[in-house]
């Protein structure tokens, strides 16, 4: 395809039937099949009947597809970049821009389950692995000094620094999880979220609850019980492939989690929370959503808490959060600019931030809310990983200078 055709095709939003065919160097019948098989969105002409137009995203997005598929290299070296899955995982999957974990939707599973039933659904336990937990801070050498001296917002250092004292005392474990391994992932989701929460004794009931009276914000549960399961898992990013490269190895599973942690810390994964999180500040400082907003684009910026590259249209764990929590004015402003000047969603990034600031949790609520919920899915990727007995082990290509 020459770069003038696939220029227009950036350019435009829908193509008609030649347009389509062309580009794609197909018959009107393969275009039919795509277009059924889900591969290409067609939407009813406007102006002629029984005549449809196609979405030129997907379009260009089947042929950078071939493209990688042709040139072997191409493929592996833009696999780690959003292209072709790395590996088979039965966890959670995206089908129509809805997120599943294993055979459940992720958005309508967070409207009445917790954090403990997303677990066991994504861990594949056949039993409650939470019944029998008991954990208290207070019975690990060690923790309440340590947690004193942690800042209250550094949700992902002090869960890995207190989770340390946890991985002296265990064993590595290699194979297909049982029920004793369930109940010691449950036992170290407890503990982490004891580390984060900054609870320093031992409590009952659901997780939400237990985070909710210790930040003092009863009314605050639910939209926590909500975000943690919305937050359980999302596929293979940075910090779920760190953590599967780690179980690889049969490396523990407390120092598993300790590796998402650590991926999680960076600025272009966590780290996306604190920049809308400066992004809002500027707005409560300046009222100007619009300049904050344009700033960034002038900038070649993306919007912080917009977007998400897993997603065609909207990230629904960000529309799902946003409608059930009361927008402040600075955020409503500031979605308002994102989605007139970029034509961008939220993200769950923006929910988070939002069930933040809506209810006055702490600061790093919103990261500390995260890496809560996402435990649930390292742990499921470091048992599936282990269980395929299989060393991750990538090759790099020499670049010459």
């Amino acid at each position: 395809m020459s770069a003038r055709r696939q220029r227009k095709i950036e350019r435009g939003a829908l193509l008609d039937a030649a347009a389509a065919t062309r580009a794609l160097n197909i018959t009107r019948a393969t275009l039919y099949v795509y277009v059924s098989r889900g591969l290409i969105r067609s939407v009813p002409h406007p102006h002629e009947r029984k005549a449809c137009l196609y979405s030129a995203a997907d379009i260009m997005a089947l042929i950078d597809r071939r493209r990688r598929t042709r040139r072997p290299h191409t493929a592996a070296a833009t696999a780690l970049d959003y292209g072709l899955p790395v590996l088979k995982s039965r966890i959670t999957h995206f089908e129509d821009d809805r997120c599943f974990y294993r055979d459940r939707e992720a958005v309508a599973l967070s409207r009445k389950a917790t954090l403990e039933e997303a677990a066991r659904l994504l861990w594949d336990a056949a039993e409650d692995p939470f019944a029998a937990v008991r954990f208290n801070p207070r019975d690990i050498d060690g923790w309440c000094a340590i947690a004193s001296t942690c800042a209250p917002g550094s949700a992902t250092a002090r869960g890995s620094l207190l989770l340390s004292l946890l991985a002296e005392q265990e064993v590595p474990g290699a194979g297909r999880p049982g029920p004793h391994a369930f109940q010691g992932a449950a036992r170290l989701m407890v503990a982490l979220v004891a580390a984060i929460a900054r609870i320093d004794a031992a409590y009952k009931g659901p997780i939400h609850r237990a985070i909710a009276a210790v930040w003092r914000r009863p009314k605050a549960a639910e939209h926590i019980r909500r975000a943690l399961v919305l937050l359980a898992d999302h596929e293979l990013n940075a910090s779920t492939f760190a953590v599967r490269v780690v179980a690889s190895t049969g490396a523990g599973l407390t120092n598993c989690v300790i590796a998402g942690l650590t991926a999680m810390s960076g600025p272009k994964h966590g780290g996306a929370t604190e920049r809308l999180r400066a992004l809002l500040a500027e707005v409560d400082a300046t009222g100007d959503a619009t300049g904050g907003v344009a700033a960034r684009l002038s900038r070649g910026e993306t919007i912080p808490g917009f977007g998400n590259s897993v997603y065609r249209d909207a990230d629904p764990r960000g529309a799902e959060l946003v409608s059930a929590v009361k927008l402040d004015a600075t955020m409503a402003a500031t979605l308002q600019a994102a989605r007139s000047m970029a034509g961008v969603e939220p993200n769950v990034d923006f929910g988070l931030l939002a069930v933040e600031r809506g209810f006055d949790l702490p600061q790093g609520a919103a990261l500390a809310l995260f890496a809560m919920g996402r435990s649930v899915g390292w742990i499921a990727h470091a048992f599936e990983q282990r269980a395929s007995g299989r060393l991750i082990r990538p090759r790099a290509e020499y670049a010459l200078e």
